[in-house]
């Protein structure tokens, strides 16, 4: 991982993002730190400037990641997929506020974001604090795991901070319990790609799938959730990532799209 990109709006849930990604590549003063401010509407550029330079000033540290600042005029998605093509941005990572669980039809900035771009994405809850990175909780669905790419950033993360890998897959019902062709398959992708970072996998039932990786996650004090959402599909089709989508709007953890 060398390039991480930030999007960035001043507001508190960016400015935590920005902390978080202070601590994520502490100690790899390789990786440079992109901050990206997009606006539509036309604005004294000088002054945004001035305002991000003052922002990253406190961070100047010989162990600090290089914070490089960028400002351009357009949409969020298409500016940040031609700054992945001309920066080789490895991944994003963004700030969000959430929402409350049990509000309907919530949508933010960073949900629409997650569900339209189809790249490596660490969302972080405006809440989330002390920063410390340990235990990793990938959700998996049943489905079998088609891009094994994808597994290259969960690897890096976990061997830069020794970090151990649980993978959980909630079912809905008793009778889908147990190992299938697919799960063999993925059992041997996850041990293969993730190494001795590799825990252990659970199954567990819900009728809730949302509300089961809650609950985990509440009993197994997880630093990240990932998931892969090519994995959770409903009778074989794509849920339009619903699931990535509630997760992004409701987790109080750090939350990987490995997409």
């Amino acid at each position: 991982m060398k390039n991480v990109l930030i999007p960035f709006n001043f507001s508190r849930a960016s400015i935590n993002a920005l902390d978080y990604a202070i601590e994520f590549t502490t100690k790899e003063p390789s990786i440079s730190l992109y901050l990206l401010y997009i606006y539509e509407d036309d604005i004294n550029q000088e002054e945004i400037q001035n305002k991000l330079a003052k922002v990253i000033s406190k961070y100047r540290d010989p162990l600090v990641a290089k914070i490089k600042t960028i400002v351009r005029k357009g949409k969020l998605i298409p500016s940040v997929l031609n700054l992945q093509e001309e920066l080789g941005i490895d991944l994003v990572l963004m700030g969000t506020k959430g929402a409350e669980i049990g509000e309907v039809g919530i949508a933010t900035r960073t949900s629409k974001f997650v569900k339209e771009a189809n790249l490596p994405v660490l969302v972080i809850p405006e809440k989330a604090r002390n920063f410390q990175l340990k235990k990793i909780i990938l959700t998996l669905g049943r489905e079998k795991i088609a891009d094994k790419d994808a597994l290259y950033t969960l690897l890096d993360v976990s061997r830069r901070f020794g970090a151990e890998v649980h993978i959980l897959t909630i079912n809905k019902d008793k009778t889908s319990i147990g190992y299938s062709e697919e799960d063999e398959s993925n059992e041997n992708t996850l041990q293969y790609f993730l190494e001795m970072f590799y825990s252990h996998r659970s199954f567990l039932e819900n009728e809730d799938i949302e509300k089961g990786i809650m609950e985990y996650l509440d009993t197994h004090e997880a630093d990240m959730l990932a998931i892969m959402p090519n994995t959770h599909l409903e009778n074989g089709n794509a849920s339009e990532g619903e699931l990535t989508r509630i997760l992004t709007l409701h987790t109080q953890t750090p939350l990987l799209v490995l997409d």
